[in-house]
């Protein structure tokens, strides 16, 4: 027989479930000390249960006692990370965490692994990968977007560049996009993992999108001079940068943004080609020639502006030729009884960056070292 207490796979969170439950928190059945330990002891569901795994061991769910609240486990190891928890509860504490620009992903707590000093354990609100379910129309993407390209530019303001803004990192809360629950670790399945999640579109509830994962990120002192770090390559391993020994974040930033949108959408559809001119300028090779993340908000701004209606309630991805007579009934619906194809949008705008504060968020090293000589020969100040 196979005993099941034998996985090392997730045995740091089944040796830490007391720990949990004592601070708050439950994980799983299958976390606890009461779980069968023989396989031929669980029956089909309970197997299926016990089987499924997440491909990252350092991130767990588990459910608030208090209120029953689903939640995320991240553990952290503060030798190799050393930045995040400070970077992270940064943005979850005031006056950071009132802002609605922040789209940083709140720090519920903050726990003390009991058997590792070098471990803590970041709580979060249990939130789904931004590509689930499908864009329905492209005001659905445009306004994911705007909210993703707030969310940088409110990091950037606070001189943090985050390094890996990548696919993997971007989040939406789901609580009202799947009005019935999920399953964690398949959120296509319902709670119960017996059938397809029942989900409505984005335009019936507008989700919040978020930004995770600061185990790369870093603040920085303008006084401390221009903004340069060693190459470390995030989940987008192809701006061009990286085959240099150091560069600017920040740029980096703006490149993994654009190449994110052209890969995900702008040359999928025609649709899309309006955004063309913007995501070339944003994955351009000379790092220090692409725009800040405020020209990116404003250019994209002035061309989701110029959309009609019906092009915002376009298919925003490629939908099953089955579905698509579905989507356009929805669509015409919307249009009759005059549903916002985007939802309003007040956020305050940013001050613009003066030419200073412009080369801390783009220049290179090149242009870092002939400003220095240029300046030796002129006799300037520093």
């Amino acid at each position: 027989m196979e005993d099941l207490t034998g996985s090392t796979r997730e045995s740091y969170w089944r040796l830490r479930w007391s720990f949990f439950e004592q601070s708050g928190y439950q994980l799983r059945p299958k976390f606890g000390p009461t779980f069968t330990k023989h396989l031929k002891d669980l029956d089909e569901k309970a197997l299926e249960e016990y089987e499924a795994y997440y491909s990252n061991r350092c991130i767990m769910d588990a459910r608030r006692i208090s209120d029953g609240k689903k939640v995320m486990f991240k553990r952290i190891s503060t030798r190799d990370y050393p930045d995040e928890v400070g970077i992270a509860l940064l943005f979850s504490s005031p006056p950071h965490a009132g802002n609605p620009r922040n789209h940083c992903i709140p720090i519920l707590e903050v726990l003390q692994d009991p058997l590792d000093d070098d471990k803590q354990i970041l709580v979060m609100p249990l939130l789904i990968t931004f590509t689930r379910p499908r864009f329905d129309t492209v005001g659905e993407v445009v306004d994911c977007f705007r909210q993703i390209f707030e969310g940088i530019q409110y990091m950037h303001e606070n001189f943090v560049a985050h390094r890996d803004c990548g696919i993997n990192n971007i989040l939406q809360d789901p609580t009202r996009l799947f009005p019935a629950g999920f399953y964690p670790m398949r959120p296509w399945w319902d709670f119960a993992a017996d059938k397809f999640a029942r989900t409505i579109t984005r335009t019936q509830c507008w989700p919040r999108y978020y930004i995770i994962d600061f185990g790369l990120s870093r603040q920085y002192d303008p006084a401390d001079g221009l903004p340069f770090e060693d190459v470390i390559r995030g989940g987008d391993k192809s701006p061009p940068e990286y085959k240099w020994v150091a560069c600017n974040p920040f740029p980096t930033d703006i490149y993994v943004l654009g190449n994110l949108l052209k890969e995900k959408f702008l040359y999928s559809r025609r649709r899309w080609r309006f955004l063309e001119p913007l995501v070339n300028d944003m994955i351009q090779p000379d790092h220090a020639k692409r725009p800040t993340i405020g020209e990116v908000i404003e250019r994209f701004d002035e061309l989701c502006c110029k959309l009609s209606s019906w092009h915002l309630r376009r298919p925003g991805e490629q939908c099953h030729p089955l579905g698509y007579p579905a989507q356009c009934w929805r669509q015409l619906k919307r249009f009759i009884t005059r549903v916002a194809p985007v939802p309003p949008y007040t956020a305050p705008r940013a001050a613009s960056l003066g030419e200073e504060m412009r080369a801390f968020y783009t220049i290179t090293p090149d242009q870092a070292r002939e400003a220095l000589v240029a300046r030796e020969l002129s006799g300037s100040p520093r």
